[in-house]
């Protein structure tokens, strides 16, 4: 009896080979005779073929006794046909249920065959360890990531099978939280050759694969909240979602929104990239998953509301006064978003950022904040330079520049510089 796979591959090229290996004769007595092997492990080694083949329940619990034979024999040999041969068999047996067994023999040995398997001139071979590393780490084993990772890093930067593979082996490794950080933070290489397979002219099966990766990844916090900054991701995920025919693609492309959503940083850039209106869109396609129609009207629902409240946030803010680093002031986006509303209500907005500039109790963090909005609202109104003079704030703006403060006297000064670049285009 199989239990469901820990590490799932579906590759017709990697299973052919796999089946390949499991039927090609190998000459087991002959590396008895040469010593390579003793003769008692060639007895246990066909004992186990014997009952592996005979498949009954009452002999499959007892499978898992061969496995630190398998493994001293892997650690023994050197020819690649007989370890893929046994890490064949040790991958069957973790796919049976007998993961526990096999991360009994690798704890504490960095120096574990399987281990030195990912640093084989063998794609299979460094794939398969790679596979079966991996669902130990998935049955709670204590396997060392980073080796699993930096294989899987290689075999991405290859072409054909080995990258397709390595793509799905991920998905299965980053089921583990504690591999996200260390993928994110340690192999950014890695990360961007993942999230380039997003290109709408790749296989709606790799996309799906990528958007799975990245919806693992957006559950951890601090990745959710830098992954669109750091990769711009937003604007392919629309793309995909406009071209998907596949409903899995585009439910993972929602989910990975959904995990987005969850932090104001990420709206701004989701409105731009014209995230509501896909998600319109994609509300009148004919799904039959209903829990996907259901999702898409909730999503579409929470960025509306969420980049309302965004935008009503900042206002109260300016209202209050009290100005701080807060992610709208140096989200590009925002201002992008927003900035036709800076002007209603007679300009209230600015007023309000030019009456900051001439309070005497304002602080230097909320002259800084004001200074860099209004270069901000300069940058992107081509009449922002003629509304501060005739509010007065220009003047003032230039008089911080020899502010006692070195973060006023930087921001006025950059504010200063807009002005001068927004002169010299209009």
């Amino acid at each position: 009896m199989t239990a469901v796979p820990l590490a799932m591959v579906n590759n017709q090229y990697f299973d052919e080979f796999t089946n390949k290996v499991r039927v090609k004769p190998l000459p087991w007595e002959g590396y008895s005779r040469a010593g390579l092997i003793t003769s008692t492990e060639l007895i246990e080694l066909k004992e186990f073929q014997h009952a592996l083949n005979k498949q009954k329940g009452e002999e499959e619990s007892a499978l898992a006794q061969y496995i630190p034979l398998l493994v001293r024999l892997a650690e023994k040999l050197s020819s690649i046909d007989a370890l893929q041969y046994l890490l064949v068999m040790l991958d069957d047996l973790v796919d049976r249920g007998h993961a526990a067994e096999l991360n009994e023999t690798i704890t504490d040995n960095k120096s574990h065959i399987l281990y030195k398997c990912l640093e084989k001139r063998d794609d299979y071979l460094g794939l398969k360890a790679a596979k079966i590393l991996t669902g130990l780490m998935v049955g709670n084993g204590s396997v060392e990531c980073r080796l699993v990772l930096a294989h899987l890093d290689r075999c991405l930067r290859s072409t054909g099978s080995a990258a397709d593979v390595a793509l799905q082996v991920m998905q299965s490794v980053l089921r583990v939280p504690r591999t996200r950080d260390t993928l994110y933070k340690e192999f950014p290489g890695c990360t961007a050759q993942i999230i380039a397979m997003l290109s709408t002219g790749r296989a709606p099966q790799t996309q799906y694969e990528v958007c799975f990766i990245l919806w693992l990844l957006t559950f951890e916090p601090h990745i959710a909240r830098r992954v669109d900054k750091d990769y711009n991701i937003v604007p392919h995920l629309v793309e995909i979602a406009r071209s998907a025919v596949k409903e899995k693609v585009v439910r993972m492309v929602v989910s990975v929104w959904a995990n987005l959503a969850h932090y104001d940083t990420n709206l701004p850039n989701m409105l731009v990239a014209k995230v509501p209106g896909c998600l319109e869109t994609l509300s009148m396609r004919n799904f039959k998953d209903e829990d996907l129609k259901q999702d898409i009207g909730g999503l579409l629902e929470t960025v509306g509301s969420q980049v309302m409240t965004t935008w009503d946030e900042y206002v109260n803010e300016v209202k209050s006064a009290r100005l701080e680093w807060s992610p709208a002031h140096r989200s590009e986006q925002f201002w992008r978003i927003n900035i036709n509303r800076m002007d209603e209500n007679d300009h209230f907005v600015v007023r309000r950022l030019a009456s900051v500039l001439e309070s005497p109790t304002a602080g230097e963090t909320q002259l800084a904040v004001a200074c860099h909005d209004i270069a901000q609202y300069v940058k992107f109104n081509p009449e922002g330079k003629r509304v501060l003079a005739r509010i007065g704030a220009k003047t003032r703006v230039m008089g911080l520049m020899t502010s006692e403060f070195a973060e006023v006297r930087y921001e006025a000064l950059m504010c200063v510089q807009q002005m001068m670049l927004n002169a010299w285009r209009h």
